[in-house]
């Protein structure tokens, strides 16, 4: 499908509100219980704009990003609460939208017309902002005074959590330069009073390594793939993991 094609289903897609919604569910390694999901765009099923990279993309390239994030915000706190999943809803915004949704009372609005507490929402925010929109530090000033919570994948920048992505997580258990090298992140982290989640945890050895550098939170297919009904507990083969490897890790203040 042309560019011009894809613009227009992507139209039609806003119009129609036509977005679905999974959930990823983040888990405490120590406590061994849900802290709350992620949550992840779907366009329609067989559609060429169904994942989440190609809805932005196209998005981005078209002028219509904050249109569409506006329409996922909404829709994905709606179907959070509607779904009763405990915890707190993790959702990743760019740095233009934490911006336009603060402005006028955008997004107290929305978690009061959906029932939602704003401290259980918890705004990521990953990009490297090399130009940061005018309006940001204040919207993020915002967000605090609500009591939401902020996520980063930056070291150093102030938040409630620091997430590390996959490429800092995967094999992390054959890499002994780079388990230094994390720990040292961790430490930051503890230092600033953060929680630390790793992202993409697929291999058992990652997570037992992860959990005795002392990471707090993680997520993964090996704790729970993304779905409109995710699970709300450990597997008994993780949990097992769990209470061996997260004995002797050293605690981030809570």
């Amino acid at each position: 499908m042309y560019f011009s094609g894809l613009v227009s289903h992507l139209r039609d897609i806003l119009a129609c509100k036509s977005l679905g919604f999974v959930f990823q569910p983040v888990f405490d390694l120590r406590r061994r219980e849900v802290l709350g999901y992620e949550t992840l765009m779907r366009g329609p099923v067989d559609s060429p704009l169904h994942t989440p990279e190609q809805l932005l993309r196209v998005a981005r390239d078209a002028g219509l990003g904050l249109p569409l994030e506006h329409l996922a915000a909404r829709s994905a706190v709606s179907t959070f609460v509607a779904a009763g999943l405990p915890g707190r809803l993790f959702i990743n915004l760019s740095g233009a939208m934490i911006v336009d949704l603060m402005r006028e009372g955008g997004l107290p609005a929305v978690l009061d017309a959906e029932g939602l507490d704003a401290t259980r929402l918890v705004v990521e925010h990953m990009e490297a902002d090399h130009t940061p929109p005018a309006g940001l530090d204040e919207a993020w000033q915002q967000l605090v005074a609500l009591g939401c919570g902020h996520a980063t994948g930056r070291p150093g920048v102030a938040a409630d959590f620091l997430k590390l992505t996959p490429p800092h997580t995967r094999r992390i258990h054959a890499e002994v330069l780079r388990q230094e090298a994390l720990a040292g992140v961790m430490e930051g982290a503890r230092r600033q009073g953060q929680q630390v989640i790793a992202e993409g945890i697929e291999d058992a050895r990652d997570l037992a390594t992860l959990c005795a550098l002392g990471c707090d939170c993680a997520q993964g297919y090996l704790l729970g793939r993304p779905a409109s009904e995710p699970v709300r507990q450990l597997s008994r083969s993780v949990a097992g993991l769990l209470a061996t490897a997260c004995d002797k890790a050293p605690l981030s203040p809570r």
